[in-house]
């Protein structure tokens, strides 16, 4: 399971650390300003090159993110 940060349009109350399913949709019922495509997105979650990924460990991620921040030095 992933964890990414969202931005909400509209005010929403969380009292305690949860889980949340997002869906995507293809379509709008207007212009839409903001960067980004849905469309893709779904398209990318349905593609063998996503089934086939490799996944890694939170061992090995939080390694990956560990030898970066020293990196700067």
């Amino acid at each position: 399971m992933s964890t990414v940060k969202v931005k909400l349009l509209e005010p929403v109350r969380v009292t305690k650390k949860t889980r949340t399913i997002v869906t995507l949709l293809e379509g709008t019922n207007g212009k839409q300003e903001r960067k980004g495509n849905s469309k893709k997105i779904s398209e990318l979650l349905r593609s063998s090159e996503f089934a086939n990924r490799k996944s890694y460990s939170a061992e090995e991620i939080e390694a990956q993110i560990l030898e970066a921040r020293e990196s700067w030095d």
